[in-house]
């Protein structure tokens, strides 16, 4: 068995409840390109920063939705039955 056979039965085992953290990574993390990019673009007028803010908008929203959805994806794990600490 491959390892492309390997990771693509490990995505598919995983819980439907997953599918929907994992796009919001994807989308986020798209989102978060977008939004660097467009804070990186050096305006033609230097009194023009329209595309900077919203390059600045859009990358705290992005930053916002990836945190959540780590946040989401990683308390889809398995519960230990057991007491924490000591």
């Amino acid at each position: 068995m491959s390892l492309g056979d390997k990771i693509g039965t490990l995505v598919q085992s995983e819980s439907e409840r997953a599918a929907g953290p994992r796009r919001a990574l994807l989308v986020g993390s798209t989102a978060l390109l977008v939004g660097l990019g467009l804070v990186g673009l050096r305006p033609s007028d230097p009194n023009d920063t329209s595309v900077i803010d919203i390059g600045s908008v859009l990358t705290l929203l992005a930053l916002f939705l990836i945190i959540g959805a780590i946040h989401t994806y990683g308390r889809l794990g398995p519960d230990d039955g057991g007491s924490r600490g000591g």
